[in-house]
């Protein structure tokens, strides 16, 4: 078998006998596939038989298409001449064309033949937008993909890039309308609307072919008007999935070897347990690894007649660099082997929500949840660029959601119809090793917005104007096919950001692409300027439920994202001389923050405080999930790592307190006892009392208060009884002298005396 040819650094593809595959062969051009050895995927190389006539014509066309990219039409990679013969080469579409495709049916379901028009008509328009472009065969030009059961794309594949005479004949014609009119009515009278009823796949090939013939820049507002009415005839609700026989054929597939020969060559490392996951990735199966149990997905690596050893390398740094804990963002590879010629590699599924599955059930995000993912993304591409892998390619398909929660599970299934705001908490992980649904170019590339860097122009691949191609996408600005976005959020505050994007697609244009972190921060200032301008929502009368204004939808509640959540207070009623003086933001922004302070700390504010649900609108399966990350504060995080010690100080203080406490509300604590000293028994009334000498009161207790303001008895020993006279015996009144008896007056002066006053205990 002869080696593959090259062409510069684009290796021409062989079939199994060593023949070059090839795609287009006409009286124009000759297109073969081929494998471009620095972006590790497919392309087409179209070369031109005729030397160019116009040669300005041809460049303005190629630079039309690189400066203004879709995701229906083929990205236009390089362009030039080669010894004569001018040449273009464009990412590869893994379809089918659309003529052979049609060719070899005999008939076509209804609504699977309204889908094919609809979605031809969106790459013609976007064809006749960027010029006359559309090939002299459309249906030879386009190419057929299948990307869900129920679902087929139509992209463009081939360009006109030359300035001929049939051309603009072709933009001159005033038929359109006339083929628009025989193909809405062939589709409305064979049935076209009943989902189960199919009509002829050759009068339907015809009738579509003639119509895009018609097309031209011209009748693009024509064009779109059909697509809307046929679209109108679509189905609402279609079961099962299209027939086998209906199925277009993915172009890479005869090329590889059969899953037969897969299963057989992992038989002892890997239980094969269904042959195909999706259409959207027809190239790989699901199984789970002998030695750990844990899912897969298996597919695999391209022999060297059909790709080169570089893939290999690649896959083989994926294997060692994905297990390193410090790259916990990329996906892992399991495993990559070798045996009986034909290589294969297991790469762990991630069970998340795809970003590409998230955009076809939202159809777009708002301007905060587009800032989430973006935030998030940003680190999982430091960690990509750190770890030096040959990655040049990232699409929708490769970037998932990590909730904590199955794909299988319901709540998942919940997710995708909520805002992220509203999510528990999500992580982001990436694929960075290259797949055969990547290299054949299926699924939505971001940079199909990106004019194609320069050899040394930028560091990374990752820069902020990637990051604003992908952010058209999830604004719906650019919506991936089939999806039509419908605009959400306020119109201000999205045409500042589609300013902002077009600013940073520009510098990618000059070669000056700006960081991400720039970027970031940009962004997050729009976020937080229009936040504060937005009033605080008006309460209804009876209730704390916002009032919702006839004809509008309710606003989210959301936490705002420059701070900690507040307690609620009672707002001002719409219409009230309050509500029109002071309104209250929302957040607290730039206003209120120094012009020398940082502003990047807002946006890990947002990432970390979007996340969390506002608690009077948070929804039970959120609360309720227990396997869901944890949501608190950080200050309130119970730490792990806390000594024993410690713990059992503060356990044993704790109980200290607790019983002193007790000790005091029951009254037998220590400090509320009194040191009270014994009383003195007092004098006996009747005992003799001797008047010689006065009496000597005995010292008071330290520890007893005396009252000055209440009399107390003072205790006297029993002899010799000294008593004073009062003040009517003594002869002087009030003087208090002592009064000495003789010893036979004793009884006599006591009968005479009134009545001693018992003593009381001091």
């Amino acid at each position: 078998m002869p080696e593959p040819s090259l062409f510069r650094h684009y290796q021409i593809v062989q079939d199994a006998d060593g023949n070059n595959v090839e795609l287009v062969r006409n009286s124009e051009q000759v297109a073969v596939l081929a494998f471009d050895l620095e972006r590790l995927e497919y392309v087409h190389c179209h070369v031109l038989l005729e030397p160019l006539q116009n040669r300005a014509a041809f460049e303005e066309s190629c630079k039309m298409l690189q400066r203004r990219g879709h995701p229906a039409l083929a990205r236009m990679i390089e362009f030039g001449e080669d010894e004569g013969n001018p040449f273009y080469i464009t990412s590869n579409v893994d379809g089918e064309a659309l003529r052979p495709y049609l060719a070899r049916l005999q008939d076509i379901p209804g609504w699977l033949a309204i889908m094919i028009a609809t979605r031809a008509l969106e790459t013609a328009v976007a064809l006749c937008e960027r010029g006359e472009l559309i090939s002299e065969s459309p249906l030879d030009g386009l190419r057929i993909v299948q990307t869900a059961p129920q679902a087929v794309q139509v992209l463009a594949a081939d360009f006109c890039v030359i300035d001929s005479s049939a051309s603009k004949k072709r933009a001159l014609k005033t038929s359109f309308e006339k083929q628009a009119k025989f193909l809405r009515t062939f589709l409305v009278e064979q049935g076209g609307t009943l989902p189960d009823h199919s009509l002829a796949a050759t009068d339907f090939a015809e009738l579509l072919g003639a119509c895009l013939s018609s097309a031209g820049v011209g009748v693009i507002a024509s064009m779109r008007e059909l697509r809307g009415s046929l679209q109108k005839l679509a189905p609402e609700h279609l079961s099962g999935e299209i027939p086998t026989a209906q199925k277009p054929r993915a172009l890479l597939a005869p090329l590889l070897a059969g899953y037969q020969d897969v299963a057989r060559g992992l038989v002892n490392l890997v239980r094969i347990q269904s042959q195909r996951l999706d259409m959207a990735n027809p190239y790989s199966m699901r199984g789970t690894l002998t030695k750990t149990g844990r899912s897969v997905l298996i597919e695999q690596v391209p022999p060297a007649r059909i790709s080169h050893v570089r893939v290999k390398e690649a896959d083989d740094a994926a294997f060692k660099i994905t297990k390193q804990r410090d790259n916990s963002s990329l996906i892992t590879l399991a495993l990559v082997n070798e045996s009986e010629d034909i290589t294969c590699l297991a790469e762990e599924i991630a069970e998340g929500i795809s970003l590409a599955e998230l955009m076809r059930e939202r159809r777009c995000l708002d301007v905060q949840e587009a800032y989430l993912v973006l935030a998030g993304l940003d680190t999982a591409l430091t960690q990509l660029d750190k770890s030096t892998l040959a990655t040049t390619k990232l699409r929708l398909e490769d970037i998932f959601l990590l909730t904590g929660f199955a794909r299988e599970d319901s709540r998942s299934t919940k997710l995708l119809v909520s805002k992220l705001n509203e999510w528990p908490a999500f992580n982001i992980i990436v694929r960075a090793h290259p797949t055969l649904a990547s290299m054949s170019g299926r699924g939505t590339d971001p940079a199909v917005l990106l004019p194609p860097a320069r050899e040394g122009a930028t560091a990374t691949a990752w820069h902020g104007g990637w990051l604003a191609a992908l952010c058209k996408f999830l604004l719906g600005f650019e919506p991936p096919l089939g999806i039509h976005a419908e605009p959400a959020g306020g119109a201000r505050e999205r045409e500042t950001v589609a300013r902002l994007l077009d600013d940073e697609l520009a510098k990618v244009a000059e070669t000056k692409p700006a960081q991400r972190s720039d970027f970031l921060a940009r962004y997050a200032r729009i976020i937080q300027h229009y936040d504060l301008a937005k009033p605080s929502e008006p309460e209804r009368a009876g209730g704390t439920e916002p009032a919702v204004l006839p004809g509008l939808k309710p606003r989210l509640q959301t936490i705002p994202v420059t701070k900690a959540p507040l307690k609620r207070e009672v707002s001002v009623p719409l219409g009230s001389e309050a509500s029109r003086t002071s309104p209250t933001p929302l957040t607290s922004g730039g206003a209120a923050r120094g012009g020398d302070e940082p502003t990047i700390g807002f946006a890990e504010l947002l990432f970390r405080n979007g996340g969390e649900p506002s608690p009077p609108e948070a929804p039970d399966w959120a609360l309720a999930a227990a396997s869901a990350p944890p949501t608190l504060p950080a200050h309130l995080v119970v730490r792990e790592d806390v000594p024993i010690w410690l713990k059992a100080a503060v356990f044993l203080s704790g109980s200290m307190v607790v019983g002193a406490m007790c000790a005091h509300l029951s009254g037998s604590a220590l400090w509320q006892k009194k040191h009270v000293p014994a009383p003195v028994e007092a004098s006996a009334p009747d005992r003799p009392v001797s008047a010689s000498k006065p009496a000597t009161p005995k010292a008071v207790p330290k520890a007893i208060a005396v009252e000055p303001d209440v009399p107390k008895a003072i205790p006297v020993p029993p002899a010799p009884l000294e008593v004073s006279a009062p003040p009517e015996t003594s002869g002087t009144r009030g003087s208090g002298l002592p009064l000495t008896l003789p010893p036979g007056a004793t009884n006599q002066l006591r009968d005479q005396l009134p009545a001693a006053q018992p003593a009381t205990p001091p």
